[in-house]
């Protein structure tokens, strides 16, 4: 999973408001995109989401840069993870792409899972192999710092591994600590390893040499230290030699960190499927949605999108060799609420007051007036579109339509005085029946500050609409945007622990959460207590409890239970999820769809004609 903003806004998930320059002036190398590439059939340019900048390029993605940006579309590109998901466009293994071949699954005698994986014959950029020493480098680097890592949940992975072993360099086995799900442990657990290369990286400094520094814990913690900070600076992307030594198709060869401009080289040693025809990808990044169709319009993207303010430009970029495709993903959209805050926590932790929140989100008019129709509906935790198997039957009807009156009711009937156009307050503080809650203060109002990623005029909208209904119950909504990268930063950085970075109420990044590191939508990442991602504190005992039954007992009824609980509980607010945006992809590049409904991109399986 992990978090996103859509394009079709001003932004994993295109999320216009700024009044912007056209392409970012990321010097002479982006200011010549474009120009020409055509006709040489060598250079596809591929438009980032409106600012969206990848910004940390180490597989082992801390909460803070944990975004398609970094992970799907950067990373990804240069190394591969253990299983490929996606194929044709649906969410599916795929064998071809993947590193290691689908686990074989047994019982032992302890009745533990057991999964033993074969490694397929890849190859470094360098020429040496790819191992099971690979995949033991990142296991040891990620039990080492498994909080820094943006996909950790207590009690998931790596915690429920037992004993894992290496008996060849193309095979390993991995003892878990119980039985589990095996649907679950594929696609959620053991899809999350990405093979990482020991006999380069296994080092503390720059100019230390190379040795098995990852064998012992505080080895592990020093090499991490190191490629982290790596990582960190920005600056040498293009050039440190760490970076160019890839197994996926693509080597970083140009990165600008002022603007996210990102070139990519071909790796001519890449194992898998290529085309051929196409030896450089760059990425080029904008400031908003109408610099990104200004580039669109002048003919130097040739795979783009249309924001949705342009909708009535899809004629003109049809008839000068542009197809229209709407990118589904597998993935929800919601806004956060902050359960740590000091104020509006005590608040948030009231469900009838989430209900009433809940109640004030008219997404079929979102849907209908906002996206164009170019969105779906999000009532639970689990995506209901594209067409999956997880989604019961009962979270594909709303629990909670659009009615001003019910959220009046909820209210008043738990103690707030609802002042229309003003700022409801509570007049019977404390517990029970007919009272505000616990912890809520007599006269405190509800007043929030929502923040929300700029650059989307239909993310404004949006909010602009949602404050509207809220006013009508008398919930103040104070709104305020700010870059992506901004957002997420603030929507993760609560620390209770130190007591920072809590004073946030609401934040909306404006794509939600995509489930792509792990499609499998069992929820520990996103909300169970404690995990990483669960950036608005969310707790709840029976929540726990059916995602640790969807884990660890068979078929999908406790996968149901589990969403059609947290539907009605709400542990974030939900809203409309819009496509990830509207792919306009010139006719004469090939294979640029059907697109993966998880986001990655394949450019070396792109062809280009005339």
């Amino acid at each position: 999973m992990r978090p996103h903003i859509g394009r079709i806004k001003a932004s994993r998930g295109a999320i216009v408001g700024l009044a912007v320059v056209g392409l970012l002036a990321a010097g002479p190398a982006a200011a010549k995109v474009g120009q020409g590439h055509l006709a040489s059939g060598q250079t596809v340019t591929f438009a980032l989401s409106a600012g969206v900048t990848p910004n940390y390029i180490f597989p082992m993605v801390p909460g803070s840069n944990f975004s398609t940006a970094n992970v799907e579309q950067f990373e990804y590109l240069s190394y591969r993870p253990l299983f490929w998901f996606g194929r044709q466009g649906v969410l599916a293994y795929n064998p071809t792409l993947s590193l290691g071949s689908q686990p074989t699954f047994r019982t032992n005698a302890a009745g533990d899972t057991v999964a033993t994986i074969t490694l397929g014959r890849w190859r470094w950029s360098d020429g040496q192999p790819v191992t099971t020493r690979d995949v033991e480098f990142w296991i040891n680097l990620l039990r080492a710092e498994k909080t820094n890592y943006g996909s950790y949940v207590p009690g998931a992975w790596p915690d429920i591994i037992k004993s894992v072993s290496y008996p060849s360099a193309r095979t390993f086995t991995v003892t878990f600590n119980r039985h589990y799900n095996t649907d679950w442990l594929f696609y959620d657990e053991l899809s999350q390893i990405v093979p990482i290369p020991q006999h380069a990286w296994d080092k503390t400094c720059a100019s230390c040499a190379v040795g098995n520094h990852d064998l012992n814990l505080a080895g592990a913690r020093a090499v991490y230290t190191y490629l982290n900070g790596q990582a960190k600076s920005l600056g040498t992307y293009g050039s440190n030699p760490l970076w160019k030594v890839v197994d996926g198709p693509w080597a970083l060869s140009a990165y600008i960190p002022s603007t996210g401009y990102s070139a990519f080289a071909l790796n001519r040693n890449y194992s898998g499927p290529m085309s051929g025809k196409v030896t450089r990808f760059v990425e080029v990044p904008f400031t908003s949605n109408s610099a990104e169709f200004n580039a669109l319009r002048a003919g130097s993207l040739d795979v783009g999108y249309l924001p949705f303010e342009d909708l009535n430009q899809s004629g003109y970029l049809s008839s000068h060799g542009y197809a229209q495709t709407d990118w589904q993903t597998f993935g929800i959209n919601y806004l956060t609420v902050n359960h740590n805050n000091p104020t509006a926590g005590p608040v948030f932790h009231q469900l009838y007051v989430r209900q009433a929140l809940q109640s004030l989100i008219d997404q079929p008019a979102y849907i209908r007036d906002i996206f164009r129709g170019h969105a779906v509906p999000t009532y639970g935790p689990v995506p209901i579109k594209p067409a999956n198997a997880f989604a019961s039957p009962q979270e594909k009807d709303n629990p909670y339509p659009y009615s001003v009156t019910r959220a009046r009711s909820l209210l008043a009937s738990h103690g707030w005085t609802v002042k229309p156009g003003g700022t409801s307050t509570c007049r019977s503080p404390g517990i029970g029946a007919g009272h505000c809650g616990k912890g809520i203060a007599s006269g405190q109002g509800l007043t929030f500050s929502l923040q929300y990623a700029s650059g989307s005029l239909q993310l404004t909208q949006e909010m602009e609409a949602f404050r509207s209904s809220a006013s009508r119950v008398g919930i103040e909504l104070g709104l305020s945007s700010a870059p992506f990268d901004t957002v997420i930063a603030t929507a993760f950085g609560c620390n209770t622990a130190k007591h920072t970075g809590c004073q946030w109420q609401i934040e909306m990044w404006g794509g939600g959460w995509l489930f792509g590191v792990d499609p499998y939508p069992s929820g520990e990442q996103l909300f169970k207590t404690g995990a990483v991602s669960n950036n608005g504190g969310y707790s709840d005992p029976v929540n726990d409890a059916n995602i640790v039954a969807s884990q660890t007992e068979p078929g999908l009824v406790h996968l149901w239970t589990y969403e059609n609980y947290l539907a009605k509980q709400l542990p974030v607010l939900f809203t409309a999820n819009q496509v990830y945006q509207i792919t306009m992809a010139r006719r004469t590049v090939h294979g640029v769809v059907p697109q993966d409904p998880i986001l990655k991109l394949t450019p070396e399986s792109w062809t280009v004609s005339g």
